[in-house]
């Protein structure tokens, strides 16, 4: 009967634990998607600064490597309804989601195209932050192409 009790007082501390952390897994799925949005909406108006900063990246491949390729972007997200299709969100944790969807990337000369694939969500520094790497490669940065702008840091 002791052991009964044990187990009932463990069960039930667990369970008020859950609510104390705050964790919710559809407000931070939805929380993600949100954040993907808006990097989504930043690189669209070629905010670089601000979307530089929602970008997890290694030490070596910093703002001039980020600068040096998304000036070449071939693709840029496209706008409204085309910019993001269905989308499942998986909660791995408070601080993780993978989205999997449809991506609308507006490809010069050709229209909307678009692709469909995960991205991986981190939740850093109070902010939904995306691999720098996962921008590159949806922008097909072509080096031999005109840059969109060269743009400089300020000091």
């Amino acid at each position: 009967m002791k052991l009964k009790s044990q187990f009932a007082s463990i069960v039930l501390s667990f369970f008020l634990f859950i609510p104390v952390t705050g964790f919710c897994a559809e407000t931070t799925g939805e929380n993600a998607r949100q954040g993907f949005e808006q990097i989504l909406d930043l690189w669209r108006a070629e905010n670089y600064e601000g979307l530089y900063t929602r970008l997890t990246h290694s030490p070596e491949q910093g703002w001039d490597y980020f600068a040096g390729r998304i000036v070449y972007a071939s693709r840029i997200p496209a706008c409204c309804w085309e910019k993001l299709q269905e989308v499942k969100l998986t909660v791995i944790g408070k601080d993780r989601v993978t989205i999997n969807a449809k991506v609308g990337m507006e490809v010069e000369g050709v229209g909307t195209r678009f692709v469909m694939r995960d991205f991986v969500m981190q939740y850093s520094d109070g902010i939904w932050k995306l691999p720098m790497r996962d921008i590159l490669d949806l922008s097909q940065y072509n080096l031999q192409r005109i840059p969109r702008q060269i743009y400089e840091r300020a000091p």
